[in-house]
């Protein structure tokens, strides 16, 4: 009769062990579908590849996007009228003037954008940093029918 000796192994660690496997496997499929996904640069090169159509989406999205987030704006500056912030309101609503798009057609912005992309020293330039440049600096609103005919 010969006796084995057998460890004894605690529930608590066993459970620990399949844990920690449990985390490494999670870990390792989190990098590897991380590492599979593509980053999109919204740049010249993406607007250069959407369609007239696809453009106006983009813009009528982008604008409806920075709606969205004047209303936040507006609940930030409820709280900086609370809290007495200084400076504020000037810089609450030189942030506003940069989100608003409403007086922008789409059209407009997607001409300006078509024309900004034609230079090739603005390829790497973001839609979403292209647009702000547009409502800060006002582009032309007029629509091209009603701009002077050059002689």
């Amino acid at each position: 009769m010969t006796n084995k000796i057998r460890p004894r192994v605690s529930g608590r660690f066993t459970g620990m062990v399949k844990f920690a496997a449990g985390v490494i496997v999670g870990a390792s499929l989190t990098c590897a579908v991380a590492s599979a996904t593509q980053i999109s640069h919204h740049d010249g090169l993406f607007w250069k590849g959407l369609g007239n159509q696809d453009k106006t989406a983009y813009v009528d999205g982008y604008s409806d996007a920075m709606h969205t987030s004047l209303g936040k704006l507006d609940n930030l500056k409820v709280a900086a009228a609370l809290f007495h912030w200084k400076g504020s309101g000037k810089i609450l609503n030189q942030v506003a003037h940069g989100l608003d798009l409403s007086g922008l057609p789409p059209e407009r912005v997607v001409a300006y954008l078509n024309n900004v992309y034609t230079n090739p020293r603005y390829g790497d330039f973001e839609v979403a940093m292209a647009i702000e440049a547009a409502t800060m600096r006002g582009i032309d609103l007029k629509p091209a029918s009603d701009s002077p005919s050059t002689r």
